[in-house]
C-alpha cells in the first residue's frame, strides 16, 4: 500500500529555494530538479522506510542526482510521509 505524501512549509520554502538556485546555475535545470523530487516522493511513498533514521523518528534519503537530503516522518499508523525540509547535503537543519 501507498503512504501519502504531506509536505510541510518550511520543505515547500526550501524546494522553491532549490529550484531559484538550481534555475540561476543553469536554465531549466530547477524544473529538472522538482521532477526528480517527484520521483524520489513517489519512491517513498511505496518504500517509506528507505531512508535511515538521523533524528529521534525523522528519517533522511538523498536525491543522488541533485545533492539534497529529505528529512520526512513515515507515520504508519495514518501511512503517511511527512516531509519535514529539503536541504542541500551542504545545508545544516533549521529546526
Amino acid at each position: 500500500m501507498l503512504f501519502a505524501i504531506a509536505i510541510t512549509v518550511n520543505a515547500r520554502r526550501d524546494v522553491q529555494l532549490a529550484i531559484d538556485w538550481e534555475n540561476a546555475r543553469s536554465p531549466n535545470l530547477g524544473e529538472r530538479f522538482l521532477e526528480y523530487l517527484h520521483l524520489k516522493l513517489n519512491t517513498l511513498s511505496g518504500t517509506p522506510f528507505i531512508g535511515s533514521i538521523r533524528y529521534e523518528n525523522v528519517r533522511c534519503t538523498t536525491t543522488e542526482v541533485f545533492q539534497y537530503i529529505i528529512h520526512y516522518v513515515a507515520d504508519v499508523d495514518l501511512q503517511r510521509i511527512t516531509v519535514i525540509r529539503v536541504l542541500h547535503t551542504k545545508q545544516k537543519p533549521i529546526w
